[in-house]
């Protein structure tokens, strides 16, 4: 049996670790506001003002720290007036290859109404593909205005008072490709006017800049900012990463799909670099990595990008969260894609059926190192694996050069507890782990561990709970245990 160490040190704290690098994404795509999220208020399925009872009941759980929408590509073709008041035609609609009738049901109040239920902060991407300037002012105007102005009274007409106080505003999404495909520089003078006028309609509001997980596009943007910071909050990457097919995977692919997390850190480095280079310290710009996650080969326009959920995928997104939390100084927000049915999901649903997958119950687990202090938590001997064989299967990212560890980690510190979370990234063998905190006097922790009996292992409607969380007391001493690790799992620790 392989042997690591973590030791946690407790002396220089990396940063408060934001609620938000725990947020998610609802686009209008396949099934994951409607059917997912939405049903209607007629519907037989047991709802809450046409809100799915039992998501709303999961996600309040969990907590959904942030909820970004409505796309993802289908933002620089929604124009949000299709949205609101009582009398809406439907619009056809295209995301990602997918080209749909869209019934406008589930619009602005809506949303609102369901981040508000469900305890998010609402994160609004703008249309800049096919929009202007004073649509998205006009949106914000008609979510924020406290009174006085037409839009102000016309959302209280529609059955919101009071402001919707919508803070976190994306001006476009990906407009290197579906948002209209500019050029960088382009885009960046696109950004400047944008945001501009925003500011004049609310200057309180937040705004996230469309990055890539490409460093030419990110430094001709940034550049074409460099005078202009101060319409510059957060900066966004995505990246995505997949080895093939969802389930049916051999062990280089369930290797492969542990690298993807060393690309993410690739895309914060050197998007660091360049924020730091343009900005020159004049002003704090987050890193906003509002799109990210599992993306696999039978997640295609004709399986409305759904795909199984596996253990394998909770396994590679913890590699993540453990990133983010590493990069909580510069990482402002981050979002899973998406939060229901599509892609890596927190929940899937079938009829009257819902289930929790095993990405649902990584974030339970990690839930503990929301708005706790990061601390520097260093591997000991841990086992690598050399670098696996890149198949070309789409959605596939060039990955680093180097081998992989089989131990990922991060950990926390709040409200006098310490928080370590740790991965046994090996596919077939448990791993024997010991944690310590030196210099710290602990007695007591507790332990919850996701596994299941197998890599490719899913919960499914007959299955809810193959893959799921168990919890147990452990003994500490002076600081220190030791774990034994399944092979191909999680477990935070808290101690304290």
């Amino acid at each position: 049996m392989s042997k690591a160490e973590i030791v946690v040190l407790d002396k220089e704290p990396i940063g408060t670790i934001s609620p938000f690098i725990h947020g998610h994404f609802a686009e209008h795509l396949g099934r994951c506001c409607y059917d997912g999220i939405w049903v209607g208020r007629d519907s037989k399925i047991p709802n809450m003002n046409g809100f799915r009872t039992d998501i709303v009941e999961a996600f309040k759980k969990v907590g959904i720290p942030m909820l970004r929408w409505p796309g993802g590509c289908f933002a620089d073709s929604y124009h949000w007036r299709d949205g609101i008041g009582p009398n809406r035609e439907p619009s056809v609609q295209e995301s990602c290859g997918i080209r749909v009738v869209e019934n406008n049901q589930l619009g602005t109040h809506e949303f609102i109404d369901f981040c508000n239920m469900i305890g998010a902060t609402p994160y609004l991407a703008g249309n800049v593909g096919s929009g202007s300037p004073k649509e998205l002012c006009d949106w914000i105007s008609y979510c924020n205005d406290t009174g006085g102005s037409a839009l102000a009274a016309e959302r209280a007409a529609n059955g919101h008072a009071a402001s919707m106080n919508v803070k976190y505003w994306g001006v476009g999404n990906e407009n290197w490709g579906c948002g209209g495909n500019y050029d960088p520089a382009d885009y960046g003078k696109e950004y400047r006017r944008y945001s501009t006028f925003i500011k004049m309609a609310d200057s309180s509001v937040e705004l996230v800049a469309c990055g890539n997980n490409n460093r030419d596009w990110n430094m001709k943007v940034v550049e074409q900012l460099r005078n202009h910071l101060h319409l510059l909050d957060h900066f966004s990457v995505h990246q995505y990463w997949g080895a093939g097919h969802s389930t049916e995977f051999d062990e280089e692919g369930y290797y492969h799909l542990m690298r993807g997390v060393d690309q993410v850190e690739e895309d914060l480095k050197f998007t660091d670099e360049i924020l730091q280079f343009f900005v020159a310290g004049r002003r704090k710009v987050g890193i906003a990595f509002d799109e990210w996650g599992a993306w696999h080969t039978d997640a295609r326009p004709d399986t409305n990008y759904e795909a199984g959920n596996t253990l394998r995928d909770a396994v590679s997104a913890a590699g993540a969260l453990d990133l983010f939390n590493r990069w909580c100084d510069k990482v402002s927000m981050a979002n899973l894609a998406q939060i229901v049915n599509v892609l890596q999901t927190l929940a899937q649903t079938k009829g009257d059926k819902m289930w929790l997958t095993p990405t649902y119950h990584l974030f339970a687990l990690y839930a503990p190192h929301r708005d706790a202090l990061s601390l520097k938590a260093q591997i000991v001997d841990a086992p690598t694996r050399d670098n696996p064989k890149v198949d070309g299967s789409f959605p596939v990212s060039p990955m680093p050069a180097g081998s992989l560890s089989m131990v990922s980690t991060s950990a926390s510190k709040k409200d006098g507890k310490y928080i370590v979370s740790v991965t046994n990234r090996h596919m077939t063998d448990p791993m024997e782990i010991t944690i310590r905190v030196p210099d710290v006097n602990l007695s007591k922790g507790t332990l919850m561990s996701l596994t299941a009996d197998a890599p490719n292992a899913v919960n499914s409607a007959e299955q809810p709970n193959r893959v799921n969380v168990q919890t147990k007391a452990v003994d500490v001493k002076s600081g220190s245990t030791t774990l034994v690790l399944p092979p191909c799992s999680v477990q935070t620790l808290v101690l304290g």
